[in-house]
């Protein structure tokens, strides 16, 4: 057996990491006051992660993240839209 992921799953893992990253980082940058810094990474990583997606025709994907993008656009304030 192999340990290499289809891009798919490879793209997939990286999400959830990246999703599970933001949760973690918001209430202490936003609530706490702390740096910000991680946490504009992780949107950042997001973002790439989401023309990743398109890029290679995984539409599923980029839709998801897209759509999470949209609903947590009141908590990180930088747009409804990935650009």
């Amino acid at each position: 057996m192999s340990d290499i992921l289809h891009p798919r799953d490879h793209l997939r893992l990286h999400w959830r990491q990246a999703k599970a990253d933001f949760w973690r980082q918001w209430q202490p940058c936003f609530e706490q006051g702390e740096d910000h810094t991680r946490l504009m990474i992780t949107l950042g990583t997001i973002r790439s992660l989401y023309w990743q997606s398109l890029g290679q025709g995984m539409l599923a994907i980029a839709r998801t993240i897209g759509n999470w993008w949209r609903k947590t656009a009141p908590l990180h304030c930088l747009g409804e839209v990935v650009l």
